[in-house]
């Protein structure tokens, strides 16, 4: 069914499917000319149990991706950067300051124009404190068919590595300025982006995507090697239909309800793949978006999404998780980063199932 998932994809009842011929393996292809290097398609990005279908990254000229400034100066009108052309930052974004930077990337088939949910998230930081916020739109990669968009996810974590890395060395930025936010293919980006910046601050994973990405090397998805601290909320790792994936992927794993099957959220198999076929992808996708929506809300919330350690879902059903140990309690969202031991920790709590979500 997962396969299925990742072949076949309906929207507003109409079917794309990828090639059978697409399986065949395709050479390298380089993007010097971007500043972006080269991008294999073999192992581990192709060729392996996972990924049966390997496809080149499409040129920055097909991608079109586009970084989008917010600052509290300008919330609501964003200044906008071609990714092709970082090298005119200086007078793209005049007088841009030397501030904690937050970068926040959507998913498959995604855009700036209709989901909502970037421009709150936006809002939401911009009220917390005084930062630059910058939404990554790359809604012209990030279509049909699934195996091409997550080809040209490298790209988009190739771009922003470059924007990052071009700050540092002109405009007196440091590594540490910089925390890099995705849902879903946007997680993986944002690992992307952390393996071409050294000592690259944060990376928070939003439901980071599972197919194509369950069980691949860490070099094809997020792992906790891609910044300085990387934390995930896993949301939708449900059986047969789930978006996410389970699997470990960052210092701080959290696993709100187990990770799957979110409280309010409809969970019989053909009403969702009914929403599906009639475009209504947040109601299929219910569970894989509240990751994004718990960050939101944690953001300026006075309840702190309290999280318990615990080595697995049945422990924690159990009952026999509900003390913060020795090391302390933790933060799910945002505030994650203010208390870690520094080791790979999985924590689990409990949500309500309308907001406001946090419990305690």
């Amino acid at each position: 069914m997962r396969f299925f998932l990742i072949v076949v994809f309906c929207l507003h009842g109409q079917c794309m499917v990828d090639s059978l011929s697409d399986r065949h393996k395709r050479a390298a292809v380089c993007y010097d000319e971007f500043g972006l290097g080269c991008f294999p398609t073999g192992k581990p990005f192709g060729s392996t149990e996972q990924r049966l279908i390997s496809l080149p990254p499409q040129s920055p000229d097909v991608v079109r991706t586009i970084f989008k400034l917010y600052t509290r100066e300008k919330r609501n009108n964003s200044i906008d950067l071609d990714a092709r052309l970082v090298n005119t930052t200086a007078t793209t974004w005049p007088g841009l300051k030397r501030q904690a930077t937050k970068f926040i990337v959507h998913g498959f088939l995604e855009n700036t124009a209709k989901h909502r949910w970037l421009r709150d998230m936006k809002d939401e930081f911009l009220q917390y404190a005084d930062y630059n916020v910058i939404i990554v739109d790359w809604s012209n990669g990030n279509g049909f068919p699934y195996t091409q968009a997550t080809a040209n996810s490298r790209v988009v974590g190739a771009q922003i590595a470059l924007l990052i890395n071009w700050l540092i060395k002109t405009q007196s930025f440091t590594a540490g300025d910089f925390h890099v936010i995705g849902h879903s293919l946007g997680a993986h980006i944002a690992g992307y982006a952390g393996e071409r910046v050294v000592g690259l601050a944060r990376i928070s994973g939003l439901d980071p995507a599972g197919p194509y990405f369950a069980d691949t090397d860490p070099r094809v998805r997020l792992d906790p090697s891609d910044a300085k601290f990387v934390d995930v909320i896993h949301t939708d790792d449900t059986k047969l239909v789930g978006l996410g994936m389970s699997q470990p992927s960052g210092h701080l794993d959290f696993y709100p309800n187990g990770g799957h099957d979110q409280r309010g959220c409809d969970q019989n198999i053909v009403l969702r793949l009914l929403y599906l076929l009639k475009g209504q992808n947040d109601d299929f996708g219910c569970s894989h978006v509240r990751a994004r929506l718990y960050y939101i809300e944690s953001i300026n919330s006075n309840c702190s999404f309290t999280s318990f350690p615990c080595s697995s879902e049945a422990d924690f059903n159990a009952g026999k998780c509900t003390s913060c140990g020795s090391a302390g309690c933790y933060s799910m969202g945002y505030h994650a980063d203010q208390m870690t031991s520094g080791q790979h920790t999985t924590l689990y709590l409990t949500t309500a199932s309308q907001p406001p979500f946090c419990l305690f």
